[in-house]
């Protein structure tokens, strides 16, 4: 019988694990592994590795380059960071060229966003992408989790899960099933684990839950059914 596989969206760590298809992500310019059937990368320029505006546009270059490869299949991290010491108004404009090449490249976007949710809502009115925006490490209050819900974003959430008292957790019980995804991000912790968690804190089946989270990645990756 076929096992539904979990779905990592999000990991810097290089996985290759049976029960899981993951999407590790890489800087423009990193090499990536061959595709074994179920290791799919995102590349991106994060707002921590913002450099000169010479050597962003080199890595966007570079990022183009990756973008022709079969088992990448997001954008991303990309975003804003208020707490990062590279300069903001060239995270935005390298976001934004990020943001263009998601709807170019027809890949979903992976969003890193610290204290810069305005400017990330912003964005997103201008643009007005048909391509999914991804909130990745979600922790947000559900006051600001109603508004990136309203706008059409989507949210993945991590360790963030085990915190009892993280905002994550009132925000995660709100969200309806089909806005959801989990990652394990820097962490050593396996993928199941924040499955079970989230299955708990939605009083769910594990089972049910990973039918919901296998339906969404098809749903924004339409080839990846025939590829896994």
């Amino acid at each position: 019988m076929y096992s539904i596989p979990y779905i990592d969206i999000h990991t810097h760590k290089c996985r290759f694990e049976k029960d899981t298809v993951t999407v590790q992500n890489i800087f423009p310019g990193e090499g990536f592994a061959a595709f074994s059937g179920r290791n799919f990368y995102s590349v991106g320029l994060h707002p921590w590795h913002i450099a000169s505006k010479t050597e962003n546009n080199e890595a966007l270059r570079l990022l183009e380059d990756a973008l022709e490869f079969d088992h990448v299949i997001f954008v991303g991290e990309a975003g804003l960071d208020k707490l990062s010491n590279a300069d903001f108004a060239e995270q935005g404009r390298v976001f934004e060229a990020q943001a263009f090449m998601s709807e170019e490249f027809q890949y979903p976007l992976i969003i890193h966003c610290v204290k810069a949710y305005n400017e990330v809502l912003e964005l997103r009115k201008k643009m007005k992408p048909v391509l999914p925006w991804i909130l990745h490490g979600y922790n947000g209050s559900i006051e600001l989790t109603k508004q990136l819900l309203q706008a059409g974003f989507l949210f993945s959430f991590g360790e963030i899960l085990f915190q009892k008292k993280a905002k994550a957790i009132e925000s995660f019980r709100f969200l309806p099933l089909e806005k959801l995804f989990f990652e394990t991000d820097e962490s050593e912790e396996m993928v199941e684990k924040i499955y079970e968690r989230g299955a708990a804190l939605k009083e769910i089946s594990l089972q049910k839950l990973k039918e919901a989270i296998w339906r969404n990645f098809n749903r924004i990756e339409k080839t990846l059914v025939d590829r896994v």
